[in-house]
């Protein structure tokens, strides 16, 4: 392709960049080392090649060898390598392939290395410096162009792509990889960095992901589940889940839906002594049967990789412990006040020992494992054998011996899951963080489920958390507000928490939990009930027998993914011409929504209805609009 205007320009050892639609000044390339993360930018750039699509540089400074290349597709594609030799020992290197200050910007979508992570920042509402932090790709949207920063998902060592806003601007923007400990004469590469702008984010998002599938799947059937945890958590027994069984058996809606019955976090003595504790009286192999016997299959929960202070490995096979930077074992796990070693993924035996856990249990009938606490694995500083497995691939051993060892006859999710393990080994991701039945959950998870579109079907099954139907006016439990989960997070020394710490987290209406329920349906991911359904109310289970019958879509696409805070309009395409539009109004006050289905290319469109109340729906002029109040939302099923 011609290029018109070389976009890569060297003035005083600085790089600029300019795209079409944004323009990077001044730029550096950094060291950053040791404990005190001390910086070095002084690469003093000379010119040592120039084609029409390559540009190469060559430094020489008091740390090593550098060259830096520029590989140029077109005016708005282009990609930065960035490496050298080291003429000394480092310690905890980074390389920065691009530190740029004061950027112009009016929107950013922050993207997570795991579930949860994503955020959407309107520029023009920011009152003091906020921080930014993305992983494989960081869009920034400047009068209507999208600007992808991006690097490959599967990496050996983890990059990221970092900084702070301003209002209408990014103050500092630094792209680096995290290399380690380097010697003396060893060679250490950044990740390659890519910069692509266009009109169409979407489009950026969907390229990037094709580009980035280790292994194409055929699509997997979204089974719908029961999962004990957001309702219990540690006080699941096995009666609770065999009476939740029972009363979805017999439900005339949920029994032809729900496929799965999924025990999560609390069955197990501990964590790293994967055996029923007392509250499981019959033991896992004769649940998993009696679960089968229902006519479900049976899922379990598991944190493979954390072990528990008091478990056996701990106290008597430490050797196949991550260590902290003392050569020892070290307690970096830690959630709800719960503390944890890490196993050591890199170590054969090690795997064998995750290999020979889902074996077991697989043999018992299980057919689907929530593996969780994955990228928790990653705070251990030192791993035995990071030649062989490196940094980025530690949690892809973890996954890969148990996906082997479910051998087809179990389906693995992958929970806390960072993506440089890639969609090999397992079936679904979660793509948002822990969903609670509390409006400014809602609010803080729909970023992850929107801005994760590109993922479902493609790389795995997007799990955007609970299917939640509980709340005040949809329940009939007395005890709704008796399990306080946040008392664990209190200490002794603080005077005063926020009134939360107290409380359930169980604080939503009924059209905020349809706003949760519709995000859920518009995802196109998995739907696991969460509730103990035996107390939901009238209004209760009607909305889980309706969530679950619906028809399951493609992923959802957030119209307005750049060009607002949170995404509110939204398109989801169904089977046989059919559709599904959301619109979702965040705000407290009543809003007025608009939708131009010409303009979505959506003209076969003639006929509309809400999905809750199945009313019919006015289109005129080939549009749809409706008035919305606070915290609620319109699903219209198109047609």
């Amino acid at each position: 392709m011609k290029i018109d205007k070389m976009p890569v320009s060297l003035k005083n050892g600085r790089f600029s960049i300019e795209l079409s639609s944004l323009k990077l000044d001044n730029c550096k390339t950094r060291l950053i080392y040791g404990d005190k993360e001390d910086v070095l930018d002084d690469f003093n750039w000379k010119k040592l090649e120039a084609t029409a699509n390559k540009i190469r540089f060559e430094a020489k400074n008091n740390m090593g060898k550098w060259q830096l290349t520029f590989s140029i597709k077109d005016q708005d594609d282009i990609s930065i390598d960035f490496g050298g030799t080291f003429s000394r020992d480092i310690s905890k290197l980074k390389l920065v392939s691009l530190y740029a200050e004061n950027i112009k910007a009016d929107h950013l979508l922050q993207h997570g290395l795991k579930m949860g992570g994503c955020r959407s920042f309107l520029t023009k509402n920011i009152k003091k410096t906020e921080p930014f932090k993305s992983y494989f790709m960081q869009m920034i949207t400047l009068k209507g162009k999208t600007t992808q920063l991006s690097h490959k998902m599967m990496q050996d060592n983890i990059s990221s792509i970092g900084g702070g806003m301003v209002k209408n601007a990014i103050k500092t923007l630094c792209v680096q990889t995290e290399i380690g400990d380097v010697k003396k004469g060893q060679k250490a590469e950044a990740n390659t960095l890519r910069i692509k702008t266009s009109s169409d984010g979407h489009e950026l998002m969907n390229l990037w992901a094709d580009e980035n599938i280790e292994i194409k799947k055929e699509p997997k059937e979204v089974k719908v589940g029961w999962n004990s945890w957001d309702y219990y958590r540690w006080t699941i027994t096995e009666d609770e889940v065999l009476k939740n069984a029972e009363f979805i058996k017999r439900d005339p809606v949920l029994s032809k839906y729900v496929k799965r019955i999924i025990v999560d976090d609390g069955w197990q003595y501990c964590y790293g002594e994967w055996e029923a504790n007392p509250l499981f009286k019959s033991g896992m192999k004769s649940l998993a049967d009696k679960i089968t016997k229902m006519g479900f299959e049976p899922g379990l929960w598991f944190a493979p990789s954390i072990i528990e202070p008091h478990a056996r490995i701990a106290q008597w096979d430490s050797w196949m412990l991550a260590k902290g930077e003392s050569g020892l074992p070290a307690l970096v796990f830690r959630c709800m006040e719960r503390y944890g070693f890490v196993l050591d993924p890199s170590l054969p035996k090690v795997q064998k020992w995750i290999f020979e856990l889902f074996k077991r249990y697989t043999e018992m009938g299980y057919k689907y494992f929530k593996l969780d606490f994955l990228e928790s694995t990653l705070r251990a500083p030192v791993f035995a054998n990071t030649k062989a497995v490196p940094r980025g691939k530690i949690v892809r051993k973890i996954v890969e011996q148990a996906y082997n060892a479910a051998a087809g006859k179990a389906d693995i999710l992958g929970c806390n899951y960072p993506f440089t393990a890639g969609n090999k080994f397992v079936d679904a991701a979660r793509v948002s963080a822990d969903i609670h039945a509390h409006w400014d959950s809602v609010c803080d998870n729909v970023f992850s489920i929107a801005a994760r579109f590109w993922s479902n079907g493609k790389f795995w099954i997007n799990d955007p958390d609970f299917t939640l139907c509980r709340g005040q006016q949809t329940s009939a439990d007395k005890d709704i507000n008796r399990l306080k989960p946040l008392l664990v997070c209190v200490k002794p020394d603080v005077k005063e928490y926020p009134p939360i710490f107290n409380t359930s987290i169980v604080e939503i209406k009924k059209k905020e939990v349809e706003v949760l329920l519709s995000l859920i349906l518009i995802s196109g991911g998995a739907i696991n009930l969460s509730d103990d359904v035996t107390k939901l109310n009238k209004d209760g289970l009607e909305l889980a027998r309706k969530t679950l019958s619906a028809e399951v879509g493609e992923a959802g696409i957030p119209l307005d993914l750049f060009s607002s805070e949170k995404p509110s309009i939204w398109v989801q395409k169904l089977k046989n011409g059919k559709a599904r539009m959301l619109f979702i109004n965040w705000e407290e006050k009543q809003k007025e929504f608009s939708f131009d289905l010409a303009k979505n290319k959506m003209e076969n469109i003639s006929s509309a209805s809400d999905f809750w109340d199945n009313k019919k729906i006015a289109i005129k002029s080939g549009r749809i609009t409706t008035e919305l109040k606070g915290h609620s939302c319109l699903l219209a099923e198109l047609k």
